[in-house]
């Protein structure tokens, strides 16, 4: 009686996630190359991997690392000094130096086109990494009425890590501050939260 219920319970746990998550999940969403098939059919294999992951990188990460220069607002900039680790796993396709399924150590063909191909120029887009300090410093005088304190932040916005030249670990905007590679909200281009009214943008700018 005890295996079957925790059998029953278990699965009715399965078909909640699946039912409710079904407009918010990595499945069905751009994001999902189980169809490609350059990925054997594998969804998370692209990406991660349960065993013989990159050396030093987190997240059991299966994916080529981008080597690229970039131009940033502030100059040129490099992927391995001038991001932190979530916006260079991003960039390691959406910037066209890497292909989509160059992963478990083959070097692929298929690479990022139409409107989801950043490139390495990327001063047309919203700052990250070095050139996105949250604060900066040292901190403008201007900053503090221009931007939300950090401790005030809305909860669906994600500063996250960065290490700078000199071994100080940063707070910076990310690719991940505002996207979720993982589809969780189920939002247009993977946002963490609806951007009506422009909430998103509101969230760090005082407008």
């Amino acid at each position: 009686m005890r295996f079957r219920m925790s059998h029953l319970l278990g699965t009715m746990v399965f078909a909640g996630v699946v039912a409710s998550g079904a407009s918010g999940q990595i499945v069905g969403s751009d994001h999902d190359f189980s169809s490609k098939a350059w990925s054997g059919g594998e969804i998370c294999k692209p990406c991660h991997t349960p065993h013989n992951a990159l050396a030093g990188v987190p997240r059991l990460w299966n994916h080529e690392l981008t080597t690229a220069t970039y131009q940033m607002h502030e100059g040129t900039g490099t992927a391995a000094a001038d991001f932190d680790t979530d916006s260079r796993f991003c960039l390691s396709c959406h910037d066209g130096t890497v292909a989509l399924d160059s992963f478990g150590g083959q070097t692929g063909t298929s690479f990022m086109g139409g409107g989801e191909l950043l490139g390495t120029d990327l001063t047309n887009d919203h700052p990250i990494g070095s050139d996105a300090m949250y604060p900066p410093d040292p901190q403008p005088a201007w900053w503090a009425g221009a931007f939300q304190d950090p401790a005030n932040l809305p909860s669906f916005l994600r500063i996250r890590d960065w290490v700078d030249p000199n071994g100080v670990t940063q707070k910076v905007v990310s690719c991940a501050s505002c996207h979720t590679v993982h589809n969780k909200g189920g939002f247009d281009h993977m946002l963490r939260a609806s951007n009506a009214a422009s909430a998103i943008c509101l969230g760090c700018h005082l407008k």
